[in-house]
């Protein structure tokens, strides 16, 4: 009898297949005291490890590069800033000398410390950055041991590989003809790991808590990457139906290729903006390669990761990126939506008692103005290299949006008076993620340019439901009649105002809701690149007309029950290729 757990969609697609279990060696740190006379010895010891450590890491970003892309290479940057961070080499050489310790344990004590850092910190981007840290530790102490570790280069047969965890590293060694699917134990959906799979075209789940203790070597595996299902020791039913999801999905990818440059428009002529939304600049090129008409959501929280806050020169160099990269599309540059419990530099004596309802995002901004104004002068200074737009997360008061656009105002004035140029006409927009930003919309169209609806945080908030919370769970949905009707009256007010309007979180990169979402009214739809050529597909097969009616329908009923079952009905009649 089969079994099955459940994981994180890292990266779409259905692979059958041989389960291979990654056993990496366990890392053994020695722990001895040293000499007086052995601690310039212990010292030359660490900078020919930090040596080695940097040349494997340069060398796999020349792999990367060649096989996928610079910009995918980009992510061991990271890499090595933390390698070369003078505060570690510091702190490392001074514990030698004054602890007399040998160097392995002082790198592990210190890494441990950084790790136990992130791991306190509530939100998923960063501490995904734990494996980061983690892989360089490991590179570190096997380089001062002189050891040498497997490589899933080694792999010379078609396999799907189980991990307890994977490291950047250890994917980019991956033959994507070797490697027909993998899944972790641990890791998230934005993990550098991720990312690098989705690029790869590697099917991939996360987060499966404990996927190892369940499949030995050989095992036939099915891993289901689009409802986020590993099926143990399949019955031969189950293989066969899903040989033939596989072939079906195979014709669908063909089919779908064909709507990747096609306009996004229904079949009554309705132009349908497609965007992209991405956590770090690595991902440009497959939201691009995807269709995306530019980007919608460029989430900045990963430049605060490091111990030291980004300055003004990193974070333009990240957003240029980008900018440049999309030029004419437009790149819509969210400030950062992160709260001070989350941000390394403040962690230390900041705690939140709630962190959803506290000093976060924009309220964070405004509470520390440097960190704010440091972020508005590297965005203004991109603006020239692109079609770049700000945006402001979680703005709840009409004081907050005329705060920012003042602090904008006067960073504007800081390059003029530098000589510095800027798009001086740089769209200012909000996200719309809290019901009274909803309720007041009205108003703040007077100082915003455009609105964003970020779906995610609107329901949580609506409805009073934390989503990650399994208890309550079953109370987010986005078909809540509640949820409905605030959709649908932001549409109406934004057409009042005559304010572009766009939809930014998970709803809008789920083709079940495309209808839906066309019918109250949204024409701009920012999302990830996993199902951005279904959503295309779906455009351009409805009119707005039979969109509308669905929503007539929609809104007439009370329980959520009811829409799913009748939205679900209308999906399968007419899209029956539909995946998920």
């Amino acid at each position: 009898m089969s079994t099955r757990i459940k994981g994180t969609i890292a990266s779409p697609g259905i692979k059958i297949g041989k389960a291979y279990v990654y056993k990496t060696a366990e890392t053994i740190i020695p722990k001895y005291l040293i000499k007086e006379s052995e601690i310039e010895s212990e010292v030359h010891r660490y900078h020919q490890s930090l040596e080695k450590t940097r040349d494997e890491i340069k060398a796999i970003q020349e792999q990367i590069a060649q096989s996928l892309s610079t910009d995918m290479a980009d992510i061991f940057t990271s890499h090595l800033m933390v390698l070369e961070d003078p505060i570690i080499t510091e702190k490392a050489i001074n514990s030698i000398r004054t602890e007399k310790r040998n160097v392995e344990w002082i790198i592990n004590d210190i890494t441990l410390e950084l790790i136990k850092s992130l791991s306190t910190i509530d939100d998923d981007y960063l501490r995904e950055r734990i494996i980061d840290i983690s892989d360089i530790n490991k590179r570190l102490i096997n380089n001062l041991q002189k050891r040498h570790t497997d490589s899933l280069k080694d792999i010379n047969e078609e396999v799907i590989l189980f991990s307890r965890d994977l490291t950047p590293s250890d994917t980019a060694m991956m033959d994507r003809n070797r490697i027909l699917a993998f899944v972790t134990d641990k890791g998230g959906r934005t993990s550098h790991t991720a990312i690098m799979a989705r690029a790869l075209e590697i099917p991939a789940l996360v987060g499966t808590l404990n996927s190892t203790s369940m499949v030995r070597d050989g095992d036939t595996v099915i891993v289901d990457a689009l409802h986020g299902i590993v099926i143990f020791n399949p019955t031969k039913e189950e293989i066969n139906e899903y040989r033939r999801n596989i072939k079906d999905l195979q014709a669908l990818d063909q089919e779908l290729a064909k709507f990747t440059h096609l306009p996004s428009k229904t079949t009554d002529d309705i132009e349908i903006f497609l965007y992209g939304n991405i956590e770090i600049p690595e991902e440009m090129s497959i939201i691009k390669g995807h269709g995306a008409q530019g980007i919608g959501l460029f989430r900045s929280e990963f430049l605060f990761l490091d111990k030291s806050l980004p300055d003004e020169e990193k974070q333009y160099q990240e957003y240029r990126k980008v900018a440049e990269h999309f030029n004419p599309m437009p790149v819509t540059i969210r400030t950062l939506d992160v709260g001070g419990d989350k941000i390394y530099s403040y962690n230390q004596e900041y705690k939140e008692r709630n962190p959803f309802l506290g000093c976060r995002a924009v309220r964070f901004s405004l509470e520390h103005e440097d960190i704010f104004r440091t972020q508005i002068r590297s965005i203004l200074r991109a603006s020239t290299l692109g079609n770049v737009k700000i945006m402001f997360p979680m703005i709840s008061t009409i004081e907050e949006i005329i705060r920012c656009r003042e602090i904008t105002a006067e960073c504007m004035s800081e390059l003029s008076a530098l000589g510095i140029p800027y798009d001086e006409n740089i769209p200012i927009g909000i996200m719309i993620e809290v019901p009274s930003a909803l309720i007041n919309a009205d108003k703040l169209a007077k100082y915003a340019h455009f609105f964003s609806v970020g779906t995610n945080d609107l329901i949580q908030y609506t409805i009073a439901v934390d989503r990650i919370s399994e208890k309550i769970a079953y109370l987010y949905n986005p078909l809540d009649l509640s949820i409905l009707r605030l959709l649908k009256s932001i549409v109406e007010t934004s057409k009042k105002f005559d304010i572009p309007l766009s939809i930014c979180g998970e709803m809008a990169g789920e083709p079940r809701y495309t209808m839906l979402l066309l019918g109250l009214g949204f024409r701009e739809f920012s999302m990830s690149s996993a199902y951005m050529q279904q959503i295309k597909r779906i455009i351009r097969s409805v009119s707005i007309t039979e969109c509308d009616d669905l929503v007539k329908v929609l809104l007439e009923m009370e329980t959520t029950d009811e829409k799913e079952k009748y939205l679900l009905q209308t999906l399968r009649s007419r899209f029956p290729w539909l995946t998920p």
